[in-house]
């Protein structure tokens, strides 16, 4: 699993956890960008760059979604308790983008 990450697993986490996530995504995908050498526009490549820029596109569609109804539910409803849906939903995409990383026979 941590061969696919160009950090350690650790500075992952920390990464993760001090900067936006779609920070995080896109660094992995540059991190990719340069390791398999596929210059931006282009976003075919090796199944290894294309699954991690799947996963980064997937987790950049829905991210505006949640910062929405994150914020509303902030407004309109209990903050502890959005705060916490919040943190559940970072959690979750980012064991998406983990998952989705990998090869399907790996999954």
């Amino acid at each position: 699993m941590t061969e696919l990450f160009s950090f350690t697993r650790r500075n992952n986490e920390l990464l993760f956890t001090f900067c936006s996530p779609p920070a995080y995504f896109a660094i992995q995908v540059i991190a990719f960008r340069r390791k398999f050498k596929v210059s931006p526009p282009i976003i075919s490549g090796p199944p290894e760059f294309e699954r991690i820029f799947r996963a980064q596109a997937n987790c950049s569609e829905y991210f505006p979604i949640f910062l929405s109804l994150l914020w509303v539910a902030g407004i309109f409803s209990h903050q502890v308790l959005a705060a916490f849906c919040g943190l559940i939903y970072l959690y979750a995409r980012y064991q998406y983008f983990r998952g989705y990383a990998h090869s399907a026979e790996r999954r």
